[in-house]
């Protein structure tokens, strides 16, 4: 009994079968709603292709009108003589300085969810540092810090960046709590710099010990230069004060006075 049931069992569909020949019979019964999901899918694959492709071409675009835009600042002022030939000069500092403004906004506006429109923000920022507009450099660096991942070069010299531009506008206090998120950034030992420089400009009684440990603790980066000239500096008579006289030696006792016999 056993043996013919399993010799029925064995004249049975396998299961994979009976369930394909389903699927096949409801394919043909259904064959124009299919068809039209596999279109839909092909469209959504490839719109997804269009999209990364589109994306990939305005990223190598907005990298070359930034690159574009920073290549003004290095042009030639007529009054510096001959440039090269087709290049353009600017006559003067502040118009050179407006076009490369102009230019970085553009990359900013015109993909502004690119990695270049950040990098854009930031040259915006030190741009107007540069020129003196502390308040101005101060909003587009933090603009930039605000979108701009944690990796990105730029982000330790814009942390810097607000901090002198708090600084010049008199706020130590924020400037030295800007200067301390440097070592967030990846860069303690400017961060540690910074704070000792700030505390200098102070007029903080710790301000020199400060220097000193700075370059004790980073004998191998150029803080530890920055900091010893601090100290020299800091060692120095302060502008205006008068100078100490070399002595006069003493005169023994009894010599006639100068021009007395």
């Amino acid at each position: 009994m056993a043996q013919k049931l399993d010799r029925k069992e064995l004249k049975k569909p396998d299961e994979f079968q009976v369930v394909a020949g389903k699927a096949m019979g409801w394919m043909v019964a259904h064959q124009k709603p299919v068809l039209a999901v596999l279109v839909v899918l092909a469209v959504a694959l490839l719109g997804g292709w269009a999209a990364s492709a589109y994306s990939s071409s305005r990223d190598v675009k907005a990298g070359a009108e930034l690159a574009a835009a920073l290549e003004l600042s290095s042009r030639p002022l007529a009054s510096e003589g001959q440039g090269q030939p087709g290049v353009e000069t600017f006559p003067n500092k502040e118009e050179r300085q407006k076009a490369v403004l102009a230019a970085l906004e553009k990359v900013h506006a015109d993909f502004p969810r690119s990695t270049a429109a950040q990098t854009a923000e930031a040259e915006i920022g030190f741009l107007k540092l540069k020129a003196g507009d502390a308040a101005g450099g101060e909003a587009a660096v933090r603009a930039f810090l605000d979108h701009a991942s944690s990796g990105h070069p730029l982000r330790a010299l814009a942390q810097e960046s607000v901090g002198y531009a708090l600084e010049s506008q008199g706020k130590l206090d924020e400037a030295r709590a800007a200067f301390s998120r440097l070592a967030r950034d990846g860069a303690p030992e400017r961060a540690a710099f910074q704070e000792a420089r700030i505390a200098l400009v102070a007029g903080k009684p710790e301000a020199k010990q400060q220097l000193e440990q700075v370059a004790r603790d980073y004998p191998k980066e150029p803080v530890a230069m920055e900091a010893n000239m601090r100290l020299e500096l800091a060692s120095l008579p302060p502008p205006g004060a008068p100078q100490a006289q070399a002595p006069q030696a003493a005169k023994p006792a009894g010599a006639p006075a100068k021009g007395k016999k």
